[in-house]
């Protein structure tokens, strides 16, 4: 899709606790891009918020059991809240759900097929639910588009360009279920852009005027020369990438991205098990399932109460009915059961508030603030990133203060840089990279990436657990074949890297490679490496049997790794499909 038939660019930020969507045109992207962005306003009563919680509710229907749209974001909490409980089992209620794609080491494989577990345990596939919220995020900014009389300028099925926003720490599997859902999802493939978000935060202050950026004149924030360290904080993963801005003023990736899962929904997680301690985890277990929208509602509260500043005893509005179960139940008020607590003796109550001491506050935060802390230090410390003095931090949990004054007081020598509107920064920027791709001129490689060969046995170098035998000739098997290196600079513009493949049999019709990741140096053989999938190459004529050869052509420099195959006996591309879903070896 060339720059000129980009006539609209929407970017969808599906967050683990807030998505949204944001829609710019080409005209005003060159007239006056930060200025003309168009976002959805979502409403909940007296409350209006620039995103809606990533909460999707379905009905299940009979008899063919399928489910049933009802409604996303603060519309499903509003809805789900009015059922009466007795029908709840008939609904599916989903939140905070994007954080199922995350798995670190990839221990469980991410596939097709994935289930994941909604509010009451009860199971549906993934990719369904999913898919139900993009389609939805992508009618709602259809209808925005008619609202504001644009229907009439723009083909929906031709003239928008679709961003996706994904977190830079996701794996490859993760990447590909997104587009795989957002193409379920009615988003065509061929006009889908995935987005790093870590990369749209920037490429929004890049765009931001330096007096937007910082009121301190004297930083020089953005021009070519400068590296800095972007902090994007979400609800639920933190991406930390180190970029430079060049020459011709773009971005460049200097080192590889890095984070983790101490988002802020973590926090919430530790303010659950202050109240287990107060009531038990079986008790807030219970009250969850009979009282889900009041445990909503107290989640929601919570969310709010952690952007603000707190420097005195912190006040927190809690349902009647966790006070009035507490007391049915254990026979006892909360204020006992808290003076009973092995922890939070010192939380005292007045009728529906908790006060919580500011120690006790602060405490929920410590165990995400100091790992995030922790490792912008390790970034910081590397050898390659020596020098760099500027953090940047964006996304919405860089809102809360006291994420900020860690990191303030943890690195006094840097300058740490909170712009306007950080909890839309991923997705203004992602909008404003949609209409100029080009402004990521180089990214450094996330793994050291290989795949599974098989090479002439050499009993000299090559183990005997390693031989296998094949049409009578002596292999070594699951040789790791290097692509790249973990760290290695690839520009988006720059060659594909090309390896080539011959048959094993005379009637192959097709090259079935295996594609593995390490994050050490490079191995020597694929044993102990994630086996990121398979890579499948074509070999349709086998008019020549073993004497053939394909090559495939691996491209690493853009947001998702690409193949392209080539058949060296006729020089004709060949079909050719890279599975990250397959669900392993």
């Amino acid at each position: 899709m060339s720059t000129e038939d980009r006539l609209f660019v929407v970017a969808i930020d599906f967050g683990t606790t807030y998505s949204g969507y944001a829609i710019l045109s080409r005209g005003h992207f060159i007239e006056d891009p930060l200025e003309k962005i168009i976002t959805k306003v979502w409403q909940a009563g007296d409350l209006l918020s620039d995103k809606t919680p990533t909460t999707l509710l379905l009905k299940h229907v009979e008899p063919d059991s399928r489910q049933e749209f009802v409604a996303l974001g603060y519309e499903a909490e509003d809805i789900y809240s009015r059922l009466p409980e007795e029908e709840k089992d008939g609904y599916y209620f989903f939140r905070r759900f994007k954080m199922a794609l995350y798995d670190e080491d990839r221990k469980v494989a991410l596939t097709r097929n994935t289930k994941i577990k909604d509010i009451r345990n009860k199971e549906l596939l993934a990719l369904h639910v999913f898919s139900h919220s993009i389609e939805f995020l992508k009618k709602d900014c259809f209808e925005n588009l008619k609202i504001k009389g644009l229907q009439d300028e723009v083909n929906f099925e031709k003239e928008i360009l679709w961003v996706l926003t994904v977190p830079a720490i996701w794996d490859d599997a993760a990447k590909q279920f997104m587009r795989t859902a957002a193409t379920e999802a009615g988003l065509p493939n061929d006009r889908l852009m995935i987005c790093l978000e870590p990369e749209a935060a920037s490429v929004y202050c890049k765009y931001l005027p330096l007096e937007r950026l910082e009121q301190d004149a004297s930083l020089h924030a953005l021009r070519p020369g400068t590296r800095f360290v972007v902090v994007d904080a979400g609800g639920g993963t933190i991406d930390m990438a180190v970029q430079e801005v060049t020459d011709d003023n773009k971005l460049q990736e200097i080192d590889h991205v890095q984070g983790g899962n101490w988002g802020g929904i973590y926090v919430d997680e530790e303010f659950e098990k202050v109240i287990e301690d107060i009531v038990s985890q079986p008790i807030l277990e219970a009250y969850r399932l009979n009282h889900t929208s009041d445990y909503i509602e107290l989640l929601r509260f919570f969310e709010k109460k952690k952007r603000q500043s707190q420097t005195s005893t912190v006040r927190l509005c809690v349902p009647a009915s966790l006070l009035s179960f507490v007391q049915e139940n254990l026979n006892k008020t909360i204020s006992k059961t808290t003076e009973e607590s092995k922890n939070n003796k010192d939380i005292k109550w007045r009728r529906e508030k908790m006060q919580m001491p500011p120690s006790i506050y602060q405490n929920l935060f410590d165990s995400v603030t100091i790992q995030i802390a922790e490792q912008v230090e390790r970034i910081l410390n590397s050898e390659c990133n020596r020098g760099t003095n500027l953090i940047l931090m964006v996304g919405g949990f860089s809102e809360c203060e006291l994420l900020q004054k860690r990191i303030k007081e943890s690195f006094p020598r840097c300058k740490v840089v909170t712009p306007p509107e950080a909890g839309l920064s991923v997705l203004k920027g992602a909008v404003l990279y949609g209409h100029d791709p080009s402004i990521i001129k180089a990214r450094a490689a996330k793994y050291t990436y290989g795949v599974a060969v098989k090479t002439p046995f050499d009993a000299k170098i090559h183990p005997q657990s390693k031989k296998e035998v094949v049409r009578g000739k002596p292999y070594c098997k699951n040789v790791f074949d290097l692509h790249v290196k973990r760290g290695d600079i690839i520009r988006i513009d720059q060659d594909p890297v090309k390896k080539s493949y011959v048959p094993l049999y005379p009637e192959q019709s097709s090259a079935g490679i295996k594609v593995f990741a390490s994050k050490g140096s490079v191995p020597k053989y694929t044993d102990g490496c994630q086996c990121l999938g398979v890579l499948t190459v074509e070999m349709p004529n086998i008019e020549k049997g073993l004497d053939r050869k394909v090559s495939a052509l691996l491209r690493f420099g853009g947001t998702e790794l690409t193949v392209e195959g080539i058949d060296e006996t006729s020089g004709e591309k060949v079909e050719t499909q890279l599975d990250f879903l397959a669900g392993g070896p």
